[in-house]
This record gives C-alpha cells, structure tokens and sequence, in this order.
C-alpha cells in the first residue's frame, strides 16, 4: 500500500514542488505482490510514485510511496538472481571500496547495512577486517553463508538489529539509504554502534548531479524503491542532524555488462524497452562491460 506522508524526514516541512509526475499503473499501486515486481536489479518493471522537492530544505522524495509494512514484506522476501550476474563486477568494486576505507581507518571491525549476498563482506574479510553483514533478505543472507561459511551474518532489517555500543570502527550502507522509510530514523538507529570517531561511507544517488539534471524524469535512478534522492548539502544536514559530519563526497561511476545495461532498459515501456529487451537476448553481452556515471554520490562521514 502507498503512504501519504505529511512532513518532510529532514526537516519537517509540509509543503512540497511537485517535480515529475508519478509513472506507476493504478492497478501496481496497492498490491503487494504487483509491486514486488518494482524491487531489485532482477526488476520486471521500471516506475515511480510523484517525485517532489521539500520547498523548505530541498530535500527530493516520493511523494507518497510504499508504507513501512509493505517495504518491510518485500524486502525480507525479496530473491535477486540478477544482482548475482554482476558479481565479476561487484567484487572489482568491493576490493575499490575496501582499499579506499582501508586507507581511512586500517584493519577494523566493520559492519555492512544492506550486504546483500556478502560480496563486499567478503573482500573485507580477505583484507583482514572482522566484517558483518546485515540484511532483511533471508534469500541473500543464505547464499551469502554458504559463500562464506566463516564469517558473520544477522538477518534483519536495521530497526529489528540489535549491536553493543560501539561494536564497529566503520559501518557501510552501499545503496541502502535511499530505501528505508526514514533516513534520519535509520541513521539515530545505527549512531550508538559506531564507536566515537568511527566511520560511516555511504553510496546514493545524488539529485544534484549532472545526469539527474540533464535527464530530469527520465533518470535511470527514478525508481520506486528509491525514496529519497539527496544531494551533498541535504545529505550533509542530514547527517549532522544525526550525529555525524559529512567529510568528503565524490561521483560514483558504475560498472555494468552490456546484458545488465539492457535488462534495466527493457524494464521500461515502449520502443526502447522492446528493443532492449530483444538486445539483452543476444550472445556475448555478458563479457562487455562499460563503467560510466548513472548520478550516483559515494560519501563518507564521522561520528562527531
């Protein structure tokens, strides 16, 4: 079920501009198993609830968009095969996110919010790092055990999780933030396990960035499981509302195969998407990978 709601998670506010009209079928919105098919890279279709921006902080969101019972269903059932096809890629990634922290903090303990099957979990542990992961997924977190046998997995979702104060010296939300119904609740949430000091890096897309700009209601991250769309200042108010300061923020460039890239594409209506779709089914589209920016911001911060 959709969820009207009234203030704005940043600031409060109760005014809004509308910024692009809502694209998803009446009949999509209010099932919940008709609106598992808009989650995950293994998506079968591409739409939004109507997109806003705050008038009195800034901050982009869907406006309404699935209440909390309903993301809570989704996501603890939710089976992503397509995100395994990309874990050449993924892993590439991990071993870049892993070396650029590492730089950071050293060999720490670590948890990953939203691990998925534990890719970047694993490139930590490989580093030396104590990594956990944590995911509401019991499909990821299953294969992620089986993966990797030794290390430690909760599944759950961050408000159902339960860490000692000061458990980590990092704590990684990759593409998560955006999901969860509210980010500041989420980020109070997380605050006690962090030590004093301790880092927190987070990727998300960055409304503020020039293919978010430049493709305005067709931005390929207009996506009905992203609810919240920053940019570095309502993400670096956000984060001080919550206990942190926002250190640095870079564009993040993604790395798909050919095959990823027109699956998403077919996920769309209309010409492109038949044509991608038809795309996606030749041969040898899996080996070609291309790394580019889709507006996307990795971004680190400190518990103050």
């Amino acid at each position: 079920m959709s969820d009207p709601f009234a203030a704005c998670d940043l600031c409060g506010g109760v005014e809004f501009q509308p910024l692009y009209p809502g694209t998803i079928p009446e009949e999509d919105r209010h099932d919940p198993e008709r609106s598992r098919a808009y989650f995950s890279s293994s998506r079968r279709s591409a739409g939004h609830f109507p997109i806003v921006r705050c008038k009195k902080c800034g901050l982009v969101m869907q406006n309404p968009h699935d209440d909390k019972g309903t993301l809570a269903q989704i996501y603890a059932g939710l089976r992503d095969e397509a995100y395994q096809g990309e874990n050449q890629n993924r892993r590439e990634l991990a071993k870049r996110r892993v070396a650029q922290i590492n730089r950071l903090a050293g060999t720490c303990r670590l948890l990953d919010v939203g691990c998925s099957t534990g890719i970047f979990v694993q490139a930590a542990c490989e580093a030396g790092w104590q990594a956990t992961g944590l995911d509401p997924s019991g499909w990821a977190i299953e294969l992620a055990r089986r993966q990797m046998p030794g290390a430690a997995f909760v599944t759950a979702s961050i408000l159902e999780a339960s860490f000692a104060e000061n458990s980590f010296d990092v704590i990684t939300l990759w593409d998560v933030l955006e999901h969860v119904s509210s980010p500041s609740q989420t980020l109070a949430a997380l605050h006690p396990w962090l030590k004093p000091g301790g880092w927190l890096a987070l990727n998300l897309p960055d409304a503020a960035s020039w293919p978010a700009r430049l493709m305005g209601r067709r931005w390929v991250l207009l996506l009905r499981e992203h609810l919240w769309y920053f940019t570095p200042t309502t993400l670096g108010r956000l984060l001080e509302k919550t206990g942190f300061e926002l250190v640095q923020t870079r564009p993040n460039l993604v790395n798909f195969s050919l095959y990823n890239i027109f699956t998403r594409l077919g996920q769309y209506p209309g010409r492109i998407g038949s044509t991608a779709r038809w795309l996606s089914g030749r041969g040898g589209m899996n080996s070609i990978s291309l790394r580019f920016p889709i507006g996307e911001m990795t971004a680190i911060a400190r518990k103050t």
